[in-house]
């Protein structure tokens, strides 16, 4: 037999949980990487995913189709602020336009991680930084580059980046590391990046086609990848011309041989210590201010190693589960 008042308690309780869905409404994690949809970024959203799984998280996951759209980023970080979350895993596609917005998340309280970039604004107990190690990855691209031109020879570099921090790393660090391993090799081309891959196709067929003899090209990311990638399939003239890229898009033509080698960001890793950071930074706990992921070969030897194949596994994830 039931108590008396029982009933009538659990109704107010019921109807007060209707009302205001404490009782119910799962934390929301809002994670906004630079695009969705490629190997890249897929990796990075199951590293988050592995880590908040079980968690009572919910993860809102969005992001532009178009790489180079800030304002759009800004507009889905500004309604995820919207949402009351519980934290923000962000990749900004432009550091002097989206700073701004990461000072406001810490005005409010909102615990965040920045990955792939750094802004600029110091790691305090709600802000930390997880990104690829861009020394490593220069120093990386520049030993490829030796081994290919046995030491000796002109490349150019494309995609260069002006609006990231992570890019302008890159390169220096490029830079440094080929001129202490390989001071017989000398950069005679530069060229900023493009806003799409068509874009840098034509500065990669500029370069090619200009009067600068070029032994390779080294591709700072991968639409610049991508864009070499298609210059040189478009000639015949040049298509033994290597190419030595940045992140992990074209797996394919890495296989072919079409080009030599990636140097890809474990963005499995960086999303999984950035969700972890971001659950102890909602509770308060202090978190390393900046953490560097070592960077990963991709090569026609190496494509298939377990450590690359831990990469794609985003397709086998059993994704309704979460």
């Amino acid at each position: 037999m039931s108590k008396p008042g029982l009933f009538p308690l659990c109704i107010v309780c019921l109807f007060f949980s209707a009302i205001t869905g404490c009782s119910s409404r799962q934390p929301t994690i809002i994670v906004i990487p630079r695009t969705t949809a490629t190997p890249l970024w897929e990796s990075l959203h199951l590293g988050v995913a592995e880590v908040a799984r079980g968690s009572g998280f919910h993860i809102y996951w969005n992001a532009p189709s178009d790489e180079a759209d800030p304002e759009k980023q800004l507009n889905l970080l500004a309604a995820g602020e919207n949402q009351h979350p519980g934290g923000v895993i962000f990749a900004p596609n432009d550091i002097l336009a989206l700073r701004s917005a990461v000072l406001q998340l810490e005005t409010k309280h909102i615990p965040a991680v920045i990955v792939d970039d750094e802004l600029g604004p110091l790691p305090g107990p709600l802000l930390s930084y997880v990104t690829s190690d861009e020394q490593a990855s220069g120093d990386l691209a520049a030993q490829q580059v030796a081994t290919i031109l046995r030491g000796h020879g002109a490349i150019a570099i494309i995609g260069i980046s002006g609006t990231l921090e992570s890019g302008a790393s890159r390169e220096s660090s490029f830079e440094s590391a080929l001129s202490r391993r390989a001071p017989g090799i000398h950069i005679v081309e530069r060229r900023f990046k493009g806003s799409m891959v068509a874009l840098e196709q034509k500065f990669a067929q500029e370069v090619l086609d200009g009067p600068n003899h070029i032994d390779a090209i080294v591709a700072l990311s991968d639409m610049a990848t991508r864009g070499a990638l298609y210059a040189k399939l478009a000639s015949d003239s040049h298509a033994s011309i290597p190419i030595v890229g940045f992140d992990q898009e074209s797996l394919i033509p890495i296989q072919a041989g079409a080009i030599n080698a990636v140097i890809a960001q474990d963005t499995r890793t960086i999303g999984q210590i950035a969700m972890k950071n971001l659950e102890a930074e909602m509770r308060g706990e202090k978190v390393s201010g900046t953490t560097k992921v070592p960077p990963i070969l991709l090569t026609r030897q190496t494509i298939h190693s377990p450590n690359v194949a831990r990469l794609w596994e985003f397709s086998q994830y059993r994704w309704s589960d979460q």
